[in-house]
C-alpha cells in the first residue's frame, strides 16, 4: 500500500492498491518530520493549499538529493491533494504523472507508469457506464480523456502496465528495501522480493479482470489449452499466441510466464509457489477446458507434493480442500445413491482431513489461516425443525429434525399464551432467545440421533408425546443447558386442537380434524 494522508479520496484508493509500499534510501534529510507537518496541515487543520506548498518544498529537496521514493511519494500527495482541492482534477493529475514519467529515470519511471495506469483505470470505472454508450471515434487527436471511449482507456491502461514491466532485468535486480518510506511491510512481504514482483502483480490485477470482455471479437483469445495447467517449469516455456492482440487474459498468461521463469531457480521457492498458485487459480476461474477442476486439483497436488510442509504451499492445500468442500455442498441424499461413484457425500471428510494436516504446521501462513476458517465451516453445527402447525389432542406426533455435526438433541416444551406471543414476535430482538430459554417448561427430554461422521446435513423424524389442547413452544438445543456459545437453537410454535376448517372468503365450515365431520 502506498502511504497517503488519511483524508485523501480518489487517488488514495488508486494508490492504496499497492500491496507493499515503495521507498527510497534515506540518508540525508529526515523526511518523516516533513511529512508529519504535511499530514497535520491536511488532517488536523484542513489547510490543503498550505499542504501543497509544503509538498512542493519536499519535491525540490528530494529532487536535489535524488531520493526517488520520496519523489514518488510527493507525486502521490500532489495528485491526492489536488483531488481534494478541485472537483475535476483528473486532467491535471494525468498531465503531472505523464510529465514525471518523461523526466524521471528508472526505476521511478516504471513505478510511475504503474501508478498512472491505475489512475486511468480508476477514472474509467467511475465513468464506465457512459463510456460504453459513447460512439467510437477515430482520425482525430484525443487530447482530453473526457472524449475517450472504453477502448481508448483499455488500450492506454494496457500500454502503461506493459511499460511498467518493460525494463524486466533491471526491475528484477531492484530490491524493495530501498523504497521503505512509501511501503508498509505486510506479513507476506517475502512473496514480493523485488520491484518486478510488485509491479507484475499490480499489472496482473488488471489483466485478470473481465472488464474488457464486454466487447469481444469473434476470434477472442480463450484459455482452452489443458497445457496451461502444466508445472511452472513447463508452463513458463509454452508458446502462447493469439490474433486477439488486445486480450487481457493473454497478457496475464504471458506475465505469469515471465514471473515464473524469473523465480524458477530461486533458493527459497516462496515467491515461485505464490505466483504459481495464483496462475492456477486464474486458469481454473477463466478456463473453458473440460474437466478443469480435476486438472486444477492435479496441478495443486503437484505443488503440495513437491513443497509439502513449506508455509507458502499451505495455500495450495487449502485450495484443494476448498474444491472438495464445494463438491460436498452439492450433496443431495435424494439424488445420490451411496453406491454411486460420483456421490459427493464424503467430500467434506476429505476437505477436513487436508485442513487438519495443514493446521499441524508450526509456521503461520495464509493457507493455514484459510484452512482454519474452512474447517470451522465444515465442523459447524446446524439445526432446523419442521413441525405441523396443528396437531391432534392426546396423540403423539412427529417433528422433522435436520441436523449436522452432532448426535444428541435436547427438547423443551412450554405453554404459549397471547401475551407471550406478542412479546416473541421479533426473532431479531436481542432478548428473543434469552426469553425463550428462560421459559418454564412443561416437558423435557433428550433424543439420540443417528451418527453420520460425514459433516453433511441429515434429517430424521422425532416423536413428540401427546399434549392436551392448547398453544405450545417446542425448543431444541444441542446441549443440555441451552446455552448460546457455539450451540444452535431451534424453535417451533404449534397448536394442539381437534378443530379444523375450510373457508370461502368470510364463510367458514368447521370440521373435526380427525374424522372430517
Amino acid at each position: 500500500m502506498l502511504f497517503v494522508p488519511k483524508k485523501i479520496s480518489l487517488v488514495v484508493a488508486l494508490l492504496l492498491s499497492f500491496t507493499y509500499y515503495l521507498s527510497a534510501q534515506q540518508k540525508m534529510t529526515n523526511y518523516n518530520s516533513l511529512w508529519k507537518k504535511v499530514d497535520s496541515l491536511v488532517n488536523k487543520k484542513g489547510l490543503t493549499q498550505s499542504a501543497l506548498e509544503e509538498v512542493s518544498k519536499i519535491y525540490a529537496l528530494a529532487k536535489k538529493e535524488k531520493q526517488d521514493a520520496q519523489l514518488i511519494k510527493v507525486l502521490i500527495y500532489q495528485v491526492s491533494l489536488q483531488d481534494m482541492k478541485e472537483e475535476s482534477a483528473d486532467m491535471k493529475a494525468v498531465a503531472l504523472l505523464e510529465n514525471e514519467i518523461k523526466t524521471n529515470g528508472e526505476p521511478s519511471r516504471s513505478v510511475l507508469n504503474s501508478i498512472l495506469a491505475e489512475k486511468y483505470y480508476t477514472y474509467f470505472q467511475q465513468q464506465r457506464y457512459q463510456l460504453y454508450n459513447r460512439t467510437k471515434t477515430s482520425n482525430f487527436k484525443k487530447e482530453d480523456i473526457a472524449t475517450w471511449g472504453a477502448e481508448d482507456f483499455h488500450k492506454k491502461i494496457t500500454e502503461l502496465y506493459l511499460a511498467s514491466l518493460q525494463n524486466e532485468r533491471s526491475l528484477q535486480q531492484t530490491k524493495l528495501d530501498g523504497f521503505d518510506p512509501i511501503i508498509v511491510k505486510g506479513s507476506t512481504r517475502y512473496l514480493r522480493p523485488t520491484l518486478y514482483d510488485l509491479l507484475a502483480n499490480r499489472a496482473l490485477e488488471y489483466f485478470k479482470n473481465t472488464e474488457r470482455d464486454i466487447t469481444r471479437p469473434a476470434y477472442a483469445f480463450e484459455i482452452s489449452d489443458v497445457a496451461y495447467f502444466s508445472s511452472a517449469a513447463i508452463f513458463s516455456k509454452l508458446s502462447i499466441t493469439t490474433k486477439d492482440t488486445a486480450s487481457l487474459y493473454h497478457k496475464a498468461l504471458l506475465t505469469y510466464q515471465q514471473l515464473l521463469a524469473f523465480h524458477l531457480n530461486d533458493e527459497k521457492p516462496d515467491a515461485l509457489i505464490d505466483a504459481d498458485i495464483h496462475r492456477l487459480q486464474f486458469i481454473q476461474q477463466h478456463g473453458i477446458m473440460e474437466n478443469k477442476d480435476s486438472l486444477y486439483e492435479k496441478a495443486l497436488n503437484g505443488i503440495t507434493g513437491k513443497y509439502q510442509n513449506l508455509p507458502a504451499a499451505a495455500q495450495a492445500y487449502y485450495l484443494t480442500a476448498q474444491l472438495h468442500a464445494n463438491k460436498a455442498a452439492s450433496y443431495d441424499p435424494l439424488k445420490y445413491d451411496d453406491k454411486d461413484a460420483n456421490n459427493p457425500k464424503g467430500e467434506y471428510t476429505i476437505a477436513a482431513n487436508i485442513c487438519k494436516q495443514v493446521l499441524q504446521q508450526k509456521e503461520e501462513s495464509e493457507g493455514k489461516a484459510n484452512c482454519y476458517n474452512l474447517l470451522q465451516q465444515i465442523e459447524k453445527k446446524e439445526l432446523n425443525l419442521s413441525t405441523e402447525k396443528v396437531n391432534l389432542p392426546q396423540q403423539s406426533f412427529r417433528t422433522l429434525v435436520s441436523y449436522r455435526n452432532f448426535t444428541k438433541l435436547y427438547f423443551r416444551i412450554a405453554l404459549l399464551n397471547e401475551d407471550l406471543k406478542s412479546k416473541l414476535t421479533n426473532r431479531y430482538d436481542d432478548n428473543y432467545w434469552k426469553d425463550l430459554v428462560a421459559l418454564k417448561s412443561i416437558s423435557n427430554w433428550d433424543q439420540s440421533l443417528p451418527a453420520t461422521n460425514d459433516y453433511q446435513k441429515h434429517s430424521t423424524e422425532i416423536k413428540v408425546d401427546a399434549l392436551p389442547t392448547g398453544q405450545y413452544i417446542l425448543l431444541a438445543s444441542t446441549n443440555a443447558d441451552f446455552s448460546f456459545d457455539k450451540n444452535p437453537l431451534a424453535v417451533q410454535y404449534f397448536y394442539v386442537s381437534g378443530i379444523s376448517y375450510i373457508n370461502n372468503s368470510n364463510e367458514y365450515f368447521v370440521l373435526n380434524r380427525e374424522t372430517g365431520k
